[in-house]
């Protein structure tokens, strides 16, 4: 995936649209990556996955309430301006493994945390709003604390260990 410039969000309603949408792809993703890690026996990191899609849930929740009084249907899928191909806090497809341990779960959230507070961070310091730079650095300042929140689950596991090769890795059928 290659980087292109960020978007320039000049409306609340254009961040918070953006927002939502962030939002809701990393919590649809995070829910997927749960039923596959289920799917292939692998309780704790769907567990860990469920954790994270509610924190997203409620992520969501907020932005609706926020979004109370704005005019956001306009807004279409076109529209989002992405700095890659997805959502920044979408966890990329092809990244979950059937065999990852809670230690790469947890790293693959950590990076998404830091993608989307660097995607705030771009909005605030691109944007000619005031009040879209100071809510943009509001979200950014809580893709931080979120960052913080994953580390600190890291932090509490056990140490890492080396997973071994996959003796008879899946194959796909088609």
């Amino acid at each position: 995936m290659s980087a292109s410039a960020p978007p320039i969000i000049n409306t609340i309603e254009e961040l918070l649209v953006h927002a939502t949408e962030v939002e809701k792809e990393a919590q649809e993703r995070y829910e997927d990556l749960a039923g596959q890690m289920d799917m292939h026996n692998n309780p704790r990191v769907a567990k860990l996955f469920r954790a994270m899609a509610e924190v997203e849930k409620k992520h969501v929740d907020r932005l609706n309430t926020l979004a109370k009084g704005h005019d956001l249907q306009s807004k279409h899928a076109s529209d989002f301006a992405w700095p890659d191909l997805e959502a920044p806090e979408s966890v990329p497809i092809g990244e979950g493994h059937y065999r990852m341990s809670e230690h790469e779960a947890l790293d693959l959230a950590l990076e998404c945390e830091r993608r989307a507070g660097n995607f705030y961070a771009s909005i605030a310091e691109a944007t000619s709003d005031p009040q879209v730079k100071e809510l943009a650095n509001t979200f950014a300042e809580e893709e931080r604390l979120h960052q913080e929140l994953v580390q600190k689950w890291i932090d509490r596991l056990p140490p890492r260990k080396e997973r071994l090769p996959d003796l008879d890795e899946p194959v796909d059928q088609e």
